[in-house]
């Protein structure tokens, strides 16, 4: 016991520190990340720093380990037989694991080229998926759906898709709503009176991209079977806003249409009755 004490406990006691100074630094590293991107609060840092957090934790402890190996004698003797056949090993691990290299790849494109960041709302046209982004790790893309559903998709496939991004360069977004009005109705009453809801609704910034928009901003669009369709142009914030505002207007509306006279048209069923009498004669006895 005396002699392993001898030869190892100095080595145990480094293992222990740097191991102890390994985390320490994780640890102080993950702080000083989360604090960044509390005072930021930009969506590209938040997402780049996240990439790194989960790297450098990688790195910081394969480092430590192959520190403390080094530290005995017989990993010493034993290294120069690993690095030999490193060449062979490192082919069979690479296809083994082809596919979390791709991704890992992939994850690096997807931080790097910034095609979305956490937070943004995005569509994956291909896949009929959308939702914000929520997380972006080295192996997978997370989006939250709007009824609170998580997707994870690989970020290799992430990479291969057309992309929708909501928010990739102004936040601002627009949505186009349509309201049918019956032929009877005054259609010049109704523009106004969706201009005037609209102007209550977010405006949008004029000393931003879209400084020649016109707003508030209603069109007659169609003349279908049922009745005159309005376009309206109602603008947000961001997409999120864009739909709750949507979701205003057409409250409001259904209410304020019917009390303005405005006719809002709907399918219509007539039933007819038919109702038949029979007529029973009653024989005479002679």
């Amino acid at each position: 016991m005396q002699k392993f004490l001898d030869n190892y406990l100095d080595k145990i006691i480094a293992v222990i520190i740097i191991l102890v100074i390994s985390y320490i630094i994780n640890l102080a590293i993950d702080k000083i990340i989360n604090k960044t991107i509390r005072i930021k609060r930009k969506k590209n840092i938040t997402t780049l720093l996240l990439f790194i957090k989960r790297i450098k934790k990688i790195v910081i402890y394969a480092v430590a380990i192959l520190t403390c190996l080094f530290e005995f004698d017989v990993f010493n003797s034993f290294s120069v037989t690993l690095l030999s056949g490193l060449g062979i090993g490192s082919v069979v691990i690479g296809l083994a694991a082809q596919e979390s290299l791709k991704n890992f790849f992939g994850s690096i494109a997807i931080v790097v080229g910034s095609p979305y960041e956490v937070g943004d709302f995005i569509e994956c046209v291909d896949k009929a998926v959308s939702g914000t982004v929520e997380d972006i790790t080295m192996r997978h893309t997370v989006i939250r759906t709007i009824n609170n559903r998580r997707v994870v998709i690989p970020n290799s496939e992430m990479n291969t898709y057309t992309i929708e991004n909501f928010n990739y360069s102004d936040n601002e977004n627009v949505k186009l709503v349509n309201f049918n009005i019956s032929y009877e109705s005054d259609v010049d009453k109704a523009i106004s009176i969706l201009k005037e809801e609209l102007e209550k609704l977010y405006h949008p910034n004029p000393k931003g991209i879209n400084k020649d928009v016109e707003y508030p901003k209603v069109r007659v669009s169609e003349l279908d079977d049922s009745g005159v369709v309005l376009t309206a142009w109602v603008w947000g914030s961001d997409n999120g806003d864009a739909f709750e505002n949507m979701y205003k207007l057409n409250y409001i509306i259904k209410n304020r249409f019917p009390k303005e006279g405005i006719e809002i048209p709907y399918p219509h069923i007539e039933i007819v009755e038919k109702t038949t009498k029979k007529t029973t004669k009653k024989a005479s006895r002679k």
